[in-house]
């Protein structure tokens, strides 16, 4: 049976409001981006009501026996599932769309 090493996520927007003196719109928008000159503070909060829904975000199909001592969670001594997907050489699968981001954004996670 075929195994494959999949990434999932779920983008989670987190937002803060900032008070910025600029010169103008455009230079307050350049501050506001810069983390170095406004680094995130503690009063973040994270939105999950506006999290988009779970998608499939990198796929590898694992060769037959490849990886055999792989297991979901990582031990001691055994690679990594991230270093599989991104540093072993396999390539990645196509995201069938009906899994992907793109066709995904209008969904309602629903945590409330």
């Amino acid at each position: 049976m075929p195994r494959y090493v999949i990434e999932r996520q779920y983008l989670l927007p987190v937002y803060e409001h900032l008070l910025i003196d600029a010169p103008n719109f455009e230079t307050a928008c350049r501050e506001a981006l810069d983390e170095i000159a406004r680094p995130w503070s503690e009063n973040a909060k994270d939105d999950f009501e506006s999290a988009r829904p779970t998608t499939i975000t990198e796929a590898v199909e694992l060769p037959g026996s490849a990886f055999p001592e792989l297991r979901a969670i990582d031990e001691e001594g055994q690679a990594g599932l991230g270093t599989v997907l991104y540093h072993s050489g396999l390539d990645p699968l196509p995201i069938p769309a009906e899994f992907a981001e793109g066709d995904r954004e209008d969904e309602k996670v629903g945590f409330s």
